[in-house]
C-alpha cells in the first residue's frame, strides 16, 4: 500500500518510553521481535479501541554508525470516514554490543532490516481446500 505524506494525518498520540528497557546484551533479531510484539500489539488495540481499523506498519532495525543502531516502527491506521493517521517511534542510538555479533554484521552489511506490523487479533482466513478432480 503506497500513502503519501498528504493522506497520511500527524501523529495519533505520542508513543512514549516504548524502547526503554527493551534490549538485553547479545539480542537477536528472533529475540527482538519476542519483546517488541506485545508492546507493538498493545498500540493497535489502544487505537483500535478509538475507533480506528489497523492497515499496515514496519518495524526497523538500522544501522547508525560503526557502533550504534537504532530501533523505529510506523503504524498506519484509518476511520471510519476513511481519514488516515499514523503513529510510531524511535529509539536512542544503541550501541552494537547489545546485539549478537552475527546479527550486529548482517545489520552493517544490510544498513536496514525491516519487518512488517501484523495485526495479532485478526482473524486468520485459512485456503478452501484444493479438491482433486475426479477419476473417471
Amino acid at each position: 500500500m503506497a500513502l503519501d505524506k498528504k493522506s497520511v494525518e500527524p501523529v495519533v498520540e505520542k508513543i512514549k518510553d516504548f524502547f526503554k528497557d527493551l534490549l538485553k546484551p547479545n539480542m537477536t533479531l528472533e529475540k527482538i521481535a519476542e519483546v517488541a510484539s506485545p508492546r507493538l500489539d498493545e498500540i493497535i488495540s489502544k487505537n483500535e479501541e478509538k475507533g480506528l481499523k489497523y492497515s499496515a506498519g514496519k518495524f526497523n532495525v538500522k544501522c547508525l554508525d560503526d557502533e550504534h543502531f537504532g530501533l523505529e516502527f510506523e503504524m498506519y491506521f484509518k476511520d471510519s470516514e476513511g481519514k488516515w493517521y499514523t503513529t510510531g517511534n524511535e529509539s536512542e542510538p544503541r550501541k552494537a554490543e547489545l546485539l549478537d555479533p552475527k546479527v550486529w554484521q548482517t545489520l552493517q552489511s544490510l544498513k536496514v532490516i525491516t519487518f512488517p506490523i501484523e495485526n495479532s487479533k485478526e482473524e486468520k482466513v485459512a485456503e478452501p481446500a484444493k479438491l482433486d478432480a475426479p477419476k473417471e
